[in-house]
């Protein structure tokens, strides 16, 4: 059997929709305002980010209860100079979202940050020390 990947998503499931896509606009992402309890936005380099409410993943997964820890699931945007990494860190966490990781210059060669969305995901924000 050959199967292929023709196109790749990642979905979070929103405990306060509005709060959650208001987090991925300041990140920079051309998010549309919602029809209903699905949203689905186009990613730079391709792949789509999806946002379902809890209660319309409750109605398709007998049982689901959200979560009541964070997930192992991290996004990551690459930002266009390390600059960028210090500015919007300061800017989500002066807006109230959660700074996990203060921005660092890491070992791997990174300025890189941490902060979390509404629902506690992590969102790595990093860029190239040199270009």
């Amino acid at each position: 059997m050959n199967i292929r990947v023709t196109s790749t998503a990642i979905e979070i499931v929103a405990s306060d929709l509005t709060r959650s896509l208001d987090f991925y606009r300041m990140l920079g992402l051309e998010v549309p305002e919602p029809d209903g309890p699905h949203v689905e936005v186009d990613l730079p380099g391709g792949g789509v980010l999806a946002f379902d409410t809890e209660e319309t993943i409750a109605e398709l997964h007998e049982g689901w209860a959200p979560p009541t820890s964070a997930g192992r699931v991290v996004i990551g945007f690459q930002l266009d100079a390390p600059a960028s990494v210090d500015a919007l860190y300061e800017t989500l966490t002066a807006a109230g979202h959660h700074g996990r990781l203060k921005p660092i210059d890491a070992f791997w060669g990174q300025r890189y940050a941490t902060v979390e969305d509404p629902d506690g995901t992590s969102v790595d924000l990093f860029a190239p020390l040199t270009s």
